[in-house]
Parts: C-alpha cells; structure tokens; sequence
C-alpha cells in the first residue's frame, strides 16, 4: 500500500480546511487515509482524486461503513468469541471442506462433521481432550486430535470471505472513532511511476491571529510605527506536516455539515388497494404571470464616499515630520542596536508570505516551506509592514470618568487585509499595553486602546434648562407649545505631563439634542461627537459644550375652560404666536366650549334633580302602599296622591330639557370640532 503525503493546506477562518495531498504510484495498488466519524461527512462530500498518468484511472473509492461493529456482524452467520476460537469456529461451519495438516507433513481432506469430548486420565489427573470428526474424501470418518492439527484451510470460498471480513471488522472496531478511506488505482498499462493527487476538506481549529505594534521615539513623530503579523496554526491531523505549502484565508465564506456519510433510510407510504375505480374532477391551478420588475440603479450622486472624505481631512491634519528625521534613531536591548529601517528589513526578510485578493475573501500563502509535527502548532509570520500610527487621547466618560484612554490611532495601509487579533504595543524599547485589532480593510483606520493615562486628569459638569415657549401647532384637539431644553456640559482637563497630548474627547449624543455652540468643529461616530484637542504641558483648560433640543407640551383643547383657554390666547397674543385670523377662531371656540361647559353644568343639574325625585316618588309610593281606609288615612292618602302627580309632571318636564339640552350639546361637539379642524398656524 502506497502512502499519500500533505502537500498543501488552506486554513479557513470559518472552522475547516482544504487539504491537498499527493502519493507516487506504481502499476495497480490502494491509498489508505483514515478519519473520525465525524469527519467523514466533510471528507465525502469533498473528497477528489485524479490520477495525472495519460492511462491510469481510480476504479473505486470505497469506505467503512456507518454502522456499528455488532451491526455490521449481524449480515455473516461466523461469530468467533474470544475463547475457544478455533472449537468455536468448526463447531459453525460444520458440513465445510477443508484441507487438515497433521503434525509436521500429513495432509488430509474432508468434510466436517463435528467436536466430540473424550475423558482422560494422564498420570491420575483427568483432561477433556477434543478430537474433531472428519469425513474423509474417501468416505472414511476419522478422529483427528486437537493437538495434532498443525493447520487447516476452508476450502469454501464464502465462508472464507466471511471470515476475513470477521476479522477485519473486530480490528477496525477496536478504533471506535475512526474510519477508513481506500483508494483503489489501476495502472492501465502505465508501467512507470505516476502521482496521484487528492483533495478534501475537514474539520480544523481556526487560524488565529496575533500583532505587535513596535514604535520608536522618530517614528511617532513621523506617525507610522511597525506592524508585524503572526499566525497560530494547529495540525491536529494523524500526519506529519512536512514542507507544505500553506496558506491562511481571511473571510467567511459559507459552510455546512451534510450528513453525508450514514445512511438514509425514507419512510415509505403504505398504500391500500383502490376501491373506487371511477375518476373524479380535479381542480387544476391556472398558470402564474410573473411581475416585471427593473433593475435597481445606483444614484450618480455618490462620487466620493463619505470616508475618503474623512481620511482626506484627517491627512490634511496631521503634523509635517521633526526635524532631523532623517537621521535614524537607535532602540536598545529588544532591537538590539538597530535603528528602524534596519529592524524593518530584518523582520521583513523573515516573513515571506505572499497574498492574494479573492473578492469576498483574502489569502496569505506563506512562501517558505513549513513543517509542523502531528498534534503539534506553531507559529506563522504573515505580515511585517511599516503603517501610519499616532499616539493620541481619547476619553469617553462613560468608561473612566477621571482618566483618558492613552491610545494609538493606525492606518491599514499595508495594503492586506488584516484579520481580527491582539496586538502587543512595544513604545521606545519597552511595553506600552495591550490592544485588540478589529478586522481591517485596506486603508481603514482604528483607534486602539492599550493603557489609561493617569497623568491626564478630566472632571466633567452637566447643567440643564428649559426655555420659554417659542412656538405653537395644533393637530385633532390637542396645542402642542414648543419650547428649547438647552444642555451645556462643562469639562475640565489637567494635563499633569510634560510633553503636549493630543485628546480626542468623545461626548455622548442625546437624542433630539444638536450641538449649539462648541470651540471646535466635531467630527461625528455612531453615537458620539468626537472634538480633537491639542493640550499644552503643564496646562489645565475648560471645554463647553452647548446643545439644544425641541421639546414640547401637549393640552387637550376640551379640558380647557372658556377663561383657561381665552388666557392661553391672549398669551399667544402677546408673544406672536398667532395672527389676528386664528385669535379669532380660537375666541370662537372659547366661546363655544364656554357655551358647552354652561349646558354641561346644567345638564348635570337637571340629572341630580330627577334622580332625588326619583327617590322621593319610591318613597311616596310606599307610603301610599301602607295607609289604610279610614278618613284620616284617605285625607293623607290624598296628599301624597297629590304631591305625587306634581313629581311626576316635573319628573317629565326635567326629561324633556335633558333630551334638549343633549341636542345641543351634539351640534356644539360638532361644531367644535369643525372648527379646530380648519385651524391653522
């Protein structure tokens, strides 16, 4: 069996990789390449083979099967326990031919028959000895000794098969978590030596990313700094990886298990035999008629995206080189007395990687050799590139309130693509911290925090006020009145340092609010405005912040009484508000909802009156109900009677003026609310 050798693997950051192997090969013969049960799904549904000869060919690809051993074992009748195998095994395939040898030449053939047992008794201790009966090919039936068997061959060639595959199966199912893939060439008249190439992707740890930012004392003052770049790899495979070709891939693209590899069994549907015969109509859906819809056009207004603009403004702000520049400033001890293009080139002469733009998706091909031992991993220079970087401030209140975030401000301009990873800050020969670099495309620019600065100082104060109304509308029933809530936040910075500190100073948005007035312009994030500050050393200062936000009040024209509601309108009166057509429509509508309310009032009245009546007829009618028939009782039988009949005409007067009054006051609701409709302001 030949062996396939690891020539090339690309590791994904999705969580697999594309494995490239090749194995020379000569005339016919099998490839053998193993794997976990759970990653034979990958393998199957990816796996390629190719024979480069002009003749040879692959006949099959054949794999273990899904199933369990004691599964697998249920399709032949041999079962071979683990003791008394070879008793056991004849005791099975009684009936089979065989071929015996007999102690060191004898050879006989026959057909099995069976074991006897015979007892024994050697030097007084008794022994079961087993002799096997054989009938002979020339029909004699002869005892044969255990002992003296040397070997035997069945002469059955299925039971044969059976046997092997017994024997196989137990082996392979010792390894519970692997299974086997047999390749299977045939040479087709090729005599020579011919490679064969095959390819598959499996499971496999992520390649993980990590940075170091080394800076000097020159290079921040000309912003740029070093970026060297390391891989983690991981070969968690059964194979030495020697000399391969390797290349990492930064990107997403889509990936999935498919159960592949076990069996699908699909359950069928039981169908009865027909008992009607006769047809009956079917409903057949009419045809569909497909809507056309045009292709969507980009708007010719987006010439020059909004962040080429920003990163102009930005370059357009950055400080000219110091002077002497050009003159390189040594770093001791890490760098070991090398200035900083020295250190670039010796990096860069150890990080040989070349890279490749795949639209979605990026690739690192590392282009010297690399060897990593099975279940071994290692580290990978992918990147060394000099990048434009500042030190700069930035301070957010709501992660330190005392204290800015000393931070470094890098461009991508390396020209790859950098994958998300820590970064280690090496500044002037020592650590400065430790930053995370998100996911980077080509010229996008990050800021990175890897230490606090408590040698900044900054307190901040908050104050808030509302102004008077400024405005009003009307929608439905309700007068909105409009007024300004101004918010002003007052911050304090005390530079404690000798050197001056560049602060970006990070003031949360509020929502409606918008800057009224600030020292400087801000640039604007998602959920910040960001104000760029120079302080001086030594030197504490004020920074003012102005904003405003529209606020209003909301009232509810039918709870207004006539005097409430002619105030408000004297008051917008007063303040110009409102023009002398809509004084005049408001004064209207007070005096409707004045005229409202006096019914209302009435109404109200007229409902408590009737009620109380209500009250004394039940009481009257009592009263009636009880008195006898004598001359007294009938006299006050009479004055109730009386009183009664009185009520009750009062009672229906009070029902009629209700009845009335709920007339009018429908109309007066109605036209009230014509009236605020046709308001305008």
């Amino acid at each position: 069996m030949s062996k396939l050798n690891v020539k090339r693997v690309i590791i994904f950051k999705h969580g697999v990789s594309y494995f490239i192997l090749e194995g020379k090969q000569k005339g016919k013969g099998t490839f053998e390449l193993e794997f976990k049960i759970d990653e034979m799904n990958d393998v199957l549904k990816s796996l390629f083979v190719l024979d480069t000869s002009e003749k040879g060919y692959i006949t099959s690809i054949s794999y273990d099967a899904a199933l369990d051993t004691s599964q697998l074992l249920k399709s032949i009748m041999l079962n071979v326990p683990d003791t008394n195998s070879l008793s056991s095994l004849i005791t099975q395939i009684k009936g089979a031919k065989i071929d015996l040898t007999v102690g060191s030449s004898e050879k006989i053939s026959g057909t099995i028959m069976g074991i006897e047992f015979i007892e024994k008794f050697v030097r007084e201790e008794k022994i079961i000895e087993k002799l096997l009966a054989l009938l002979k090919d020339d029909d004699v039936i002869t005892k044969i000794p255990f002992s003296e068997i040397t070997s035997f061959k069945i002469l059955n060639e299925d039971l044969q098969k059976d046997l092997k595959f017994f024997l196989d199966t137990v082996i392979a199912g010792k390894k519970k978590d692997s299974k086997k893939i047999t390749i299977n060439c045939e040479a087709g008249g090729e005599e020579g030596e011919r490679a064969i190439i095959v390819s598959y992707i499996r499971e496999s740890p992520v390649w993980k990313t990590s940075y170091r930012l080394i800076m000097s004392k020159r290079q921040a003052l000309e912003q740029k700094c070093l970026l060297s770049g390391w891989a983690l790899i991981e070969n968690i495979t059964n194979q030495d990886w020697e000399d391969i070709e390797l290349s990492l891939v930064a990107g997403m693209p889509v990936s999935f298990i498919y159960d592949f590899y076990r069996p699908i069994y699909i359950q069928r549907h039981i169908i009865q035999p027909p008992r009607v015969l006769s047809a009956r109509p079917t409903e057949i859906e009419e045809g569909l008629e497909m809507e056309k819809f045009e292709d969507y056009k980009m708007k010719e207004a987006e010439a020059m995206p909004m962040r080429a603009k920003k990163m102009a403004k930005a370059r357009a702000g950055l400080p000219p080189p110091a002077p002497g520049g050009g003159m390189a400033a040594s770093t001791v001890g890490f760098a070991a007395d090398m200035d900083d293009e020295t250190l670039l080139d010796k990096v860069k002469s150890q990080t040989a990687t070349q890279t490749k733009d795949l639209g979605e998706l990026f690739e690192y091909n590392i282009s010297n050799p690399v060897s990593i031992k099975r279940k071994h991993s290692a580290l990978v220079p992918i990147l060394t590139e000099e990048i434009k970087a500042k030190k700069m401030l930035l301070y957010n209140k709501n992660e330190y309130d005392k204290n800015p975030n000393a931070c470094i401000e890098i461009t991508n301009d390396s020209g790859l693509t950098l994958e998300r990873g820590p970064a280690t800050i090496i500044y002037d020969n020592n650590l400065a911290g430790e930053a995370i670099i998100p996911f980077l495309n080509k010229d996008d620019t990050r800021i990175l925090n890897y230490a606090v600065e408590q040698a900044v100082i900054i307190n901040y104060e908050e104050f808030s006020q509302n102004q008077d109304v400024h405005r009003l509308s009307f929608g439905g029933a309700y007068c909105y009145e409009y007024y300004y809530t101004n918010s002003r936040t007052l911050y304090k910075i005390k530079n404690k340092t000798d050197g001056d500190k560049e602060l970006y100073l990070d003031h949360p948005k509020q929502y409606g609010y918008k800057i009224l007035e600030s020292p400087v312009e801000p640039e604007e994030t998602p959920n910040f405005w960001r104000f760029k500050l120079t302080i001086k050393p030594k030197d504490a200062v004020k920074f003012e912040i102005k904003e405003r936000k529209e606020d209003y009040s909301s009232y509810y024209l039918y709870n207004y009484t006539k005097d409430d509601l002619l105030k408000r309108v004297a008051f917008y009166v007063q303040q110009k508000f409102i023009n002398q057509e809509l004084e005049a429509q408001l004064k209207e509508i007070g005096e409707l909802i004045g005229r409202k309310n006096y019914l209302n009032t009435k109404k109200s009245k007229l409902e408590d009156e009737k009620y109380q009546m209500t009250d004394e007829q039940a009481r009257l009618r009592e009263n009636i109900s009880v008195l006898g028939n004598n001359s007294q009782e009938n006299t006050l039988k009479e004055k109730y009677i009386k009183k009664l009949s009185i009520q009750e005409e009062r009672f229906e007067t009070i029902s009629k003026e209700i009845k009335l009054l709920e007339k009018e006051l429908i109309s007066l609701d109605k036209e009230i609310e014509e009236k605020i409709e046709n308001l305008k302001v």
